[in-house]
């Protein structure tokens, strides 16, 4: 009996630890529910960024940003922005972002810049953004 209640107590432990983590309103995921309960006049992808996680769009702040010592940017130099992917495809800049239905994703992750570094290595200095849509499934 001990050993089905550990058993039921772990299984309802990681269900929960995994809808925590990508539960409507994180910060660094949207998922198709935030979508469809956002509202009208997003079309794409940047538009749903713009209202749902602006912040996702703007420069990071600190010694890594602009000018930062990680990537040798130099003083100066245009300002970084996020690398946008989409189904696990490295796009050439953030106009990527509006090539993307919102009808087509199925969910948007933020990585800020050290899990964007961790995960997909050095030249993320603003993060990444990683679109999956049905197209990936």
């Amino acid at each position: 009996m001990l050993r089905f209640l550990t058993r039921t107590l772990l299984l309802l432990f990681a269900v929960s630890s995994a809808a925590f983590a990508q539960k409507r309103g994180d910060r660094y995921f949207i998922s198709r529910d935030d979508l469809d309960e956002g509202g009208g006049g997003m079309t794409n992808a940047q538009d749903a960024i713009q209202r749902l996680r602006p912040n996702w769009l703007r420069p990071p702040m600190g010694r890594n940003a602009k000018g930062g010592m990680l990537d040798g940017l130099q003083q100066g130099s245009q300002a970084a922005e996020p690398i946008v992917y989409i189904d696990e495809v490295r796009q050439p800049n953030l106009e990527a972002l509006r090539t993307v239905l919102t009808s087509k994703i199925v969910s948007m992750k933020y990585l800020d810049q050290n899990r964007a570094v961790q995960m997909l290595g050095p030249g993320h200095e603003a993060g990444a953004i990683q679109i999956i849509t049905v197209n990936k499934r």
